[in-house]
């Protein structure tokens, strides 16, 4: 009588999203395949069938957190243009948004990785770049909405004053990481005061 192969019981999204937090808390080199097994509750048998080693699982982690930011960044971008908010406000939202939660790792996984990586690991460079593109291209279009409507400074080009923010919220992101506490309403206010028109 044949074996049918054992039915896959679990959910890859959700398996690598617990996996995705236990990298985002301890780094790519401080997890070890025996940790991603307890916390994914998968035996490692059926991991390695289902998602592959720990190289490829980490790109996964990458992947999921790519796109689980950047579809919270949309939606909370929505919310405020659906409330009337300036794009200066959306802006702030996007430069300072999840630094000081509480209920997640501190820093961001992607800063993280560049951290861990540098330009080591051509496929791990490739995921930070994908991200850092995009939300770059989200936070230089809702600087083009403030040029446009005059209420945001045009002596720069949208791209650029983006690339200036997005180094900024790293720079932020890796002080807290380190365990320093940075005043980000601080931060917000000398921002809004250089961008507003």
């Amino acid at each position: 009588m044949k074996h049918l192969p054992a039915k896959k019981t679990f959910s890859d999204e959700q398996v690598i999203e617990l996996i995705m937090r236990l990298f985002w808390q301890n780094g790519y080199y401080h997890t070890s395949m025996d940790e991603i097994v307890v916390t994914s509750g998968v035996k490692k048998q059926s991991l390695y069938n289902a998602l592959g080693d720990k190289h490829t699982i980490y790109l996964k982690a990458l992947q999921r957190y790519h796109q689980l930011t950047l579809t919270a960044c949309a939606q909370a971008m929505q919310s405020l243009e659906q409330a009337g908010e300036t794009p200066l406000t959306v802006l702030m939202m996007l430069y300072s948004r999840d630094l000081t939660r509480t209920d997640q790792p501190t820093g961001d996984l992607m800063a993280n990785a560049v951290a861990e990586f540098g330009a080591s690991d051509a496929t791990v460079k490739q995921a930070t770049n994908q991200f850092y593109e995009d939300y770059l291209t989200l936070l230089a279009s809702v600087i083009l909405k403030g040029q446009a409507n005059q209420t945001i400074i045009n002596t720069e080009a949208s791209m650029g004053l983006a690339q200036s923010l997005l180094e900024a919220r790293i720079g932020l992101q890796t002080r807290i990481r380190q365990g320093q506490q940075p005043n980000i309403d601080q931060r917000q206010h000398a921002w809004r005061q250089f961008l507003q028109k």
